[in-house]
């Protein structure tokens, strides 16, 4: 695939290198993303439009062993003989220690901490198994979690039960059952406090959950499989109204009705909550009505419009609450800046694109992704 063009008119490109694998991803913005790989084929650095750079390092037996953000702070990575992730330092300075027992599951992890005063605090979980790696107990400080199967591996149980720390901490015993029918589904679900039951159509969508108090919650469905209503014992709850492509575009709940609208690129670019009666605002019972142009109406007491930029990303909404919002992104999709217009005040809120709790899910995405690899 060399190019993507989109219904808005944005556009994606790629280019590759002989083996077939990315090199270059250009965005709606005109903004580039370079990979540069190794003679294996493997990441060994991705760059964006700001030239900000993260880093890949490898071993002889092609492991990640190291991923180095913007910063220069690194994640590392530690593995035994059979390639199996032993250790993990990240860069808040949190260290996760794995154990695994002969048959290749994981049986223990060890986390020690970084506390702001040097502390070093230290968490341990160990986990039992069985002779083909089920889980048959988990175990930590606060308590013990045993879990039974029948003879097709399904879950049939699982008891807690807290250790003498644990009862301090206010955990308590328990006990949660299982039951499955024939095709494996599961139908009764089993507490102290009572049961729910679960019902199903011959397309095993959840018709019935009998609730511990006796009641019924029904889900009723049209052809397709999609939810179109919910109901109490046939009080009903909610009712939803779908388009041509099964996306929601109505829904009723009490007194209020939403309404929601899509761009051509399928993503939400307004939507509102009304007073006005369901059957004014649906386009089944009012096939000539155009409700984007009722978002601002006197009538809805919530409503809100969302534009986006050619790179897809959320850059104003326009809000009945919160005023207008718009949102300055930098070359790798992360919020810069906010202003918010509201009540008369205008709010600027100003962030750090290398901030380290995004990068912390963002890098462990990646090195998820390229361990997979």
């Amino acid at each position: 695939m060399l190019r993507i063009q989109h219904p808005d008119g944005s556009a994606e490109s790629f280019t590759y290198n002989a083996l077939g694998q990315v090199l270059t991803h250009t965005d709606g913005k005109g903004q580039t993303t370079r990979l540069l790989r190794t003679a294996r084929g493997l990441p060994s650095s991705r760059q964006d439009a700001k030239g900000q750079r993260i880093r890949y390092e490898y071993d002889q037996a092609i492991r990640l062993t190291a991923l180095v953000n913007e910063n220069n702070a690194a994640y590392q990575f530690a593995y035994d003989a059979s390639d199996r992730l032993i250790e993990e330092k990240r860069i808040d300075n949190l260290t996760r220690r794995f154990s695994y027992n002969l048959g290749g599951h994981l049986t223990r992890v060890d986390e020690i901490g970084y506390g702001e005063r040097a502390e070093r605090p230290q968490r341990h979980t160990e986990f039992e198994r069985d002779t083909i790696g089920r889980l048959l107990a988990k175990l930590n400080a606060d308590a013990r979690q045993d879990y039974t199967y029948d003879d097709g591996d399904r879950l049939l149980s699982i008891e807690r039960l807290p250790t003498a720390h644990g009862k301090k901490l206010g955990v308590s015993e328990e006990k949660l059952d299982f039951t499955y029918d024939l095709l494996g589904r599961l139908i009764k679900e089993t507490t102290p406090q009572g049961a729910l039951s679960y019902d199903y159509d011959p397309l095993s969508n959840l018709t019935t959950l009998t609730l511990p108090t006796g009641q019924h919650l029904n889900h009723l469905y049209y052809g397709s499989g999609h939810l179109h209503q919910l109901n109490l014992d046939g009080q009903l709850i909610s009712d939803m109204e779908r388009d041509d492509l099964h996306r929601e575009v109505l829904r009723t709940q009490g007194q209020l009705t939403s309404c929601f609208g899509y761009d051509a690129m399928g993503r939400k670019a307004w939507q509102f909550a009304s007073t006005l009666p369901a059957e004014k605002l649906s386009q089944l019972h009012n096939p000539g009505i155009q409700p984007e142009l009722l978002v601002e109406h006197a009538y809805n007491p919530i409503h809100r419009r969302l534009q986006y930029d050619l790179a897809g990303e959320l850059t104003r909404t326009l809000d009945k609450l919160r005023g207008e919002i718009k949102y300055d992104f930098g070359c790798e999709a992360v919020v810069k800046s906010g202003n918010a217009v509201c009540q008369g005040y205008r709010v600027r809120r100003v962030y750090d694109c290398c901030a380290a709790e995004r990068r912390l899910r963002q890098l462990l995405q990646v090195a998820l992704w390229v361990t997979a690899k």
